[in-house]
């Protein structure tokens, strides 16, 4: 075998070798993009008003009755309306959709003493994630050691 032969080979063996990276880097760039397209939630799944109605309440009310033992006093009863969802983002958790919903809400405070008070344009920021059966949702809290989960009352 000459040098011209093997100078041949050696070319073929580059070309194919070139080709064959070219053709696992685009393989590698079209899986790694629907990748990043499936990490999200689909959005029909996604927390209707009632829902979102109850996480917000749910919240409002366990930190009012927290207040309330604090300072010795019968907290107010909560009731969020005209909520305004501003933005919707999702991903999966432990094989779970989560929804991260941020907007604005009223809110009307009705205290013991059947005294209201009107909040205008509270901001809320919330994590909800669907349960396997579809019927039932919990509320989600990021903390140091990951998520920390809370069933919504029906």
């Amino acid at each position: 075998m000459g040098l011209v032969e093997i100078g041949r080979r050696r070319k073929t063996t580059l070309r194919r070798l070139a080709s064959t990276l070219i053709s696992l880097g685009y393989c590698c760039l079209l899986f790694g993009l629907g990748g990043c397209a499936t990490a999200a939630a689909p959005r029909e799944f996604a927390p209707d008003g009632a829902v979102i109605q109850r996480a917000i309440a749910y919240k409002l009310e366990t930190h009012y009755q927290q207040l309330s033992r604090t300072i010795a006093a019968t907290a107010p009863i909560p009731a969020p309306q005209n909520i305004q969802v501003q933005t919707l983002d999702s991903f999966f958790l432990q094989g779970l959709p989560v929804y991260h919903l941020q907007g604005t809400y009223d809110l009307t405070l009705t205290f013991p003493s059947q005294r209201s008070e009107n909040r205008r344009h509270n901001a809320f920021d919330l994590y909800l994630q669907r349960q396997p059966e579809g019927k039932t949702w919990r509320s989600l809290e990021k903390n140091a050691q990951g998520w920390r989960s809370q069933q919504l009352p029906e």
